[in-house]
C-alpha cells in the first residue's frame, strides 16, 4: 500500500518539477562555489614589451637595458579566468613615444591581457615602474677576422691566411656597447684539412682586450649579416722538374742529342687537388733544325693561374747540343714556285741560296747542289689576282732528292720574287709608242 503511494508520488509531474528545480539550484551552488569562486593567481615572470620603438629609433635613441627583466603580478580571479592568465598570454607594455633623452628613465607600464579577458587590476606586483637606460644609437663598421689552427693532414701541405667575405660588417646598437667592439671573429672548428674548404659560418663580437662581448649585451646589437663566407686555402708544396719537347730533324734524334736546364727544378704551391697530377713542366718545343750543333735559349716559366711559383725564378735557360753529325753548305740555284695563281708569271729576284745540310758524314757524302731543290709556296701569300706587279719575300722549303732521311736542312729560307699579272704584260706590249 505504502509502496504504491510512493510510486504514484515519484511519477507525478509535480514531483519531477520540484526535483529539477532542486537539481538546478544544487548545480548553481556548485559552480558558484567551485568554478567562479575567486582566489589568488600569481604570474612570476611576465615579459616586458615596448611600444613605439620606431619613434625612439628615429630620435637616434636605443633602450640599452631595463630593470627588472620581468615583472611579478598577482590577481584575485576565478579559476576560469586564471586558466587564461599565463606568462605567455600576459605582458607588460611600455610606451617609448615620450622618451627624448639619454640616461635613466622610470616608466609606468600597461598590462596587456589575452583576448576575452577584461582589464584586471592586480592585487600586488613586484614593481610599479620599469627603470630604462636610454643610450645613443651608434653605427660602426668593424673588420672581420678568422684563423685556422686545426692542423693539416700531410707535411707537404700549407694553410694560407683565411679569406673572409665580406671583410667588414656593420653593427648598430647603444653607443656604450658598440664602442667596446673591436672586431668580429669567425671560429673555425675543422681539423686535419687536406684540401681547400669554403663555408658559411657565424661570428662572435670581440672587445679591444680580446674577450667576447657578453651575451646580455648582444641582445641590443644588430648586424647587417649573420653569416660570413670563410675560405681556408690549403696549398700543396711540390718540387716539379722542368722539361722541354724536341722536334727532331736534319739527323737529330734522342740518341745523339743532349740537353740540360738551369734550374732543373722549381718549387711550386697550389690547390692540392689541382697540383697532385702535375709532375713536370714543359717550357717549350725546340726545333732541332733551327741550329747547327748547339744552342742556348731562355724561356719564361709559365704556370697555370692557380699555381704559384715559390722558387723566385721566372726564366729557365736550356742548353742543347747534337753529336756525331756534320754539315755542309751548298749554293743552290734550283729555285721553284708552287701554287701560282693562273694569269700570273714569276720573275725571280733571288738567283741562288746558300743551304746548309746536316747529317752523318757518310750520308752527306755524294750530295751536290743538283740534288737540292728550294721550293717557295704562294698558297698563303697570293690569294687574289694582282692588278699590277708586286714583290714578295716567300718562305721556302728545302728538298733533297735521292738521299737518306737522316739528313736535312738547317735554318729557315726565303726567296725574293716578283709576281706579274699577264694582263699587265699585255698592256705594256700593246701600249702606243710616243712620237719622238
Amino acid at each position: 500500500m505504502l509502496r504504491d503511494k510512493l510510486s504514484k508520488i515519484i511519477s507525478s509531474r509535480v514531483f519531477l518539477i520540484i526535483f529539477a528545480l532542486l537539481a538546478a539550484v544544487a548545480l548553481w551552488m556548485y559552480v558558484e562555489i567551485t568554478i567562479n569562486e575567486e582566489s589568488s593567481h600569481e604570474l612570476t615572470a611576465v615579459p616586458i614589451v615596448f611600444r613605439n620603438e620606431a619613434i625612439l629609433r628615429d630620435r637616434g635613441l636605443w633602450i640599452a637595458s631595463r630593470e627588472p627583466q620581468t615583472v611579478r603580478l598577482e590577481f584575485e580571479v576565478s579559476r576560469q579566468v586564471a586558466s587564461q592568465l599565463t606568462n605567455n598570454t600576459v605582458s607588460v607594455e611600455i610606451d617609448l613615444a615620450n622618451i627624448a633623452r639619454t640616461g635613466y628613465v622610470s616608466e609606468v607600464y600597461d598590462i596587456i591581457f589575452p583576448a576575452g579577458v577584461g582589464r584586471l587590476t592586480p592585487i600586488s606586483s613586484s614593481v610599479d615602474r620599469i627603470t630604462l637606460f636610454v643610450d645613443q644609437v651608434a653605427v660602426r663598421t668593424i673588420p672581420v677576422r678568422s684563423e685556422y689552427v686545426g692542423g693539416l693532414a700531410a707535411e707537404d701541405l700549407i694553410a694560407e691566411p683565411v679569406v673572409v667575405e665580406p671583410p667588414t660588417i656593420t653593427i648598430e646598437g647603444p653607443e656604450g656597447v658598440i664602442s667596446r667592439v673591436s672586431h668580429a671573429m669567425v671560429p673555425i672548428f675543422r681539423e686535419n684539412l687536406s684540401t681547400t674548404i669554403t663555408d658559411e659560418l657565424p661570428f662572435i663580437l670581440i672587445d679591444e682586450y680580446g674577450h667576447e662581448i657578453e651575451a646580455e649585451f648582444l641582445d641590443v646589437v644588430t648586424t647587417n649579416t649573420d653569416l660570413i663566407r670563410v675560405t681556408v686555402p690549403i696549398r700543396l708544396v711540390k718540387e716539379i722538374p722542368l722539361d722541354i719537347a724536341l722536334s727532331h730533324g736534319a739527323g737529330s734524334s734522342e740518341q745523339n742529342t743532349s740537353w740540360s736546364i738551369e734550374p732543373a727544378f722549381i718549387t711550386v704551391s697550389g690547390d692540392a687537388e689541382a697540383l697532385r697530377d702535375i709532375n713536370t713542366l714543359v717550357l717549350n718545343t725546340i726545333d732541332m733544325t733551327s741550329f747547327t750543333s748547339s744552342t742556348t735559349q731562355s724561356f719564361p716559366i709559365v704556370l697555370p693561374s692557380h699555381i704559384q711559383n715559390d722558387s723566385g725564378v721566372s726564366t729557365a735557360t736550356v742548353f742543347i747540343s747534337v753529336h756525331d753529325l756534320d754539315f755542309e753548305d751548298f749554293a743552290v740555284d734550283n729555285l721553284f714556285v708552287n701554287n701560282l695563281l693562273p694569269g700570273h708569271s714569276i720573275e725571280m729576284i733571288t738567283r741562288s741560296i746558300d743551304v746548309r745540310i746536316r747529317g752523318r758524314r757518310d750520308d752527306l757524302y755524294g750530295i751536290s747542289e743538283t740534288d737540292i731543290r728550294v721550293v717557295a709556296d704562294l698558297r698563303d701569300i697570293l690569294t687574289e689576282p694582282l692588278d699590277s706587279p708586286d714583290r714578295f719575300r716567300v718562305p721556302a722549303r728545302i728538298y733533297i732528292d735521292g738521299v737518306s732521311a737522316g739528313v736535312g736542312p738547317i735554318g729557315e729560307y726565303r726567296i725574293n720574287l716578283r709576281v706579274i699579272p699577264d694582263s699587265y704584260i699585255a698592256e705594256s706590249v700593246n701600249a702606243p709608242v710616243a712620237d719622238s
